[in-house]
């Protein structure tokens, strides 16, 4: 492995090992027998650094196939054994609220969904004790909160796969999350709630938390630009219409609706600098910041790319305390790391895969494209291009990152991204600004809180009007019939050409500059 990035290389030989597992059956006894001899022997031989690195990486490897076996293997008494037996008719399962309840609007009317962790399945011979998570679908308006335990009769199905191809299937993304089946129950179904505050009581503080805050934004703001500011600051995207999803989605900036590392950078910032204000030390103003960058992240939903960040930041925060230098690529990869120790499957998820692929392409292109602004600000002068060549540096270098996985995914491909940005990433700073100025004097001085909503509505109607009017640019965006998993690797073996090139071509740069010197 790495001497200097030693993370990256764990990162690599642990997620080829989850994709093994994908396709290598063995029992949980011999992977653990492979895996902890394999690092033995590695540490055993470390005089011998190619024989240790590779035994190491073995391990790794044979870890990534050992957490996706654990993540296959079910419990007994899952429902899942039985629900088979129990399609036709409606069930009765009692259980736990453990996520946010969704209040959404539907074909017939008012949806309730939430995830139910089951505890007593009624069988054909009386209530048993079983386990496993349910998405619940009820057909009108409930109120029910986290941590509710409740009763509820409904139909049991398995999820549908809405993908004619399988790049992505809504079981899989449900199976991903420990969700098997769905439960449907009708706006006339039973559903009773027999006890409260049965869930986690930092995730129930955060889950309120988070109701408080957003009815601040339904109070002072219009409906579409609510939920605007729900989906950029609190990651509920449930709301948003679907020709605003495809509007963000054809100009390659629906990073913006999702939670990642601008947003956490920005609350980070905000957060730090009204502790600068306070009495506390320097020390206790970064870790009391770390502890807000987790707490948020908690608060949005604790998605792969908010985590991510989430990480990424307390590592930057925390060289500060300890006045230790850090490697970006190196807290990249301890991020993706811990993400895939938790949950393996997290390696397919695409949110993961465009999160953690977007920032290191920024981390390795964006520098090396600036190598090239002090020839081109001769022409068009310094300081007044510094920040639209910065811009484009990093829109340019997350586009480059991420174009082959949207296209992938999503059969689009859309150049305007690069330009889009310019408009989009600054007005969403303003944004997240404003928001959290609103959601402030909206708790403590509602008098006050119309100055920021006004604003926040007219950068919100500014930034999406930019976005519409990119949308109609020629060849803004190019639709793809099909893509092939051959035809990304294609691009991104042209990416990592172009990457090696851009390597030599700034190492010669520098070679230039110091014969220069000298």
């Amino acid at each position: 492995m790495a001497a200097h990035r030693p993370l990256a290389s764990i990162f690599i030989f642990l997620s080829a090992g989850i994709l093994l597992g994908q396709y290598w059956v063995l029992s949980w006894a011999p992977l653990a027998i492979l895996v902890f001899s394999s690092a033995m022997a590695g540490l055993l031989l470390i005089r011998r650094r190619i024989l240790s690195m590779f035994l190491i990486g073995m391990a790794f490897i044979f870890l990534g196939v050992l957490l996706v076996h654990s993540g296959k293997v079910l419990p007994k008494n899952h429902i899942f054994y039985i629900a088979k037996y129990y399609r036709k008719d409606p069930v009765l399962l009692e259980g736990v609220v453990v996520s946010d309840v969704q209040k959404r609007e539907s074909f017939r009317g008012k949806r309730t969904t939430f995830t139910l962790e089951v505890k007593r399945f009624k069988t054909r011979w009386g209530w048993k004790k079983k386990s496993g998570k349910a998405l619940v679908n009820i057909f009108r308006e409930e109120s029910l909160a986290y941590g509710d335990y409740v009763i509820l009769e409904g139909k049991m199905y398995r999820p549908f796969n809405f993908s004619k191809d399988k790049k992505f299937t809504y079981r899989d993304y449900l199976s991903r999350r420990g969700i098997k089946f769905i439960i449907s129950v009708k706006k006339d179904g039973y559903v009773e709630i027999l006890e409260s505050h049965r869930g986690n009581f930092l995730q129930a503080a955060s889950l309120k938390t988070k109701d408080r805050l957003g009815k601040v934004f339904r109070r002072h703001l219009p409906k579409p630009q609510a939920d605007l500011m729900q989906a950029m600051v609190l990651g509920d995207r449930y709301n948003l219409p679907q020709h605003l999803m495809d509007l963000f989605i054809r100009t390659g900036t629906a990073h913006i609706l999702a939670i990642s590392g601008q947003n956490v950078a920005i609350v980070a910032f905000m957060v730090f600098l009204f502790l600068k204000a306070t009495f506390f030390s320097r020390r206790w103003q970064y870790v009391l910041t770390i502890l807000f960058v987790i707490f948020y992240a908690f608060l949005t939903g604790a998605q792969p790319s908010v985590v991510r960040a989430a990480i990424m930041a307390a590592i930057f925060l925390l060289s500060f305390i300890t006045q230790r230098e850090t490697d970006s690529i190196n807290s990249l990869s301890l991020a993706a790391v811990l993400l895939l120790v938790y949950n393996p499957m997290n390696l397919f998820d695409i949110g993961f895969q465009l999160s953690f692929i977007c920032v290191l392409a920024i981390l390795v292109y964006y520098p090396r494209i600036m190598h090239f602004y002090p020839k081109a600000h001769r022409y068009f002068g310094a300081k007044p291009t510094l920040f639209v060549a910065q811009s484009l540096a990093i829109s340019l270098a997350a586009w480059l990152g991420v174009a082959g996985l949207i296209a992938y995914y999503f059969n689009i491909i859309t150049p305007i991204t690069i330009l889009a940005n310019l408009i989009v990433v600054p007005c969403m700073s303003a944004i997240m600004a404003l928001g959290f100025g609103l959601l402030g004097a909206g708790l403590v001085l509602p008098g006050i809180a119309f100055v920021f909503a006004d604003c926040l509505n007219l950068v919100l109607n500014l930034m999406v009007a930019s976005i519409y009017l990119f949308s109609k640019v020629p060849a803004a965006y190019i639709q793809l019939i099909d893509v092939s998993l051959w035809e990304v690797g294609g691009y991104y073996l042209a990416v990592i050409l172009l990457t090696v090139l851009l390597i030599r071509l700034t190492k010669r740069m520098n070679y230039d500059k110091v014969d220069a010197i000298t």
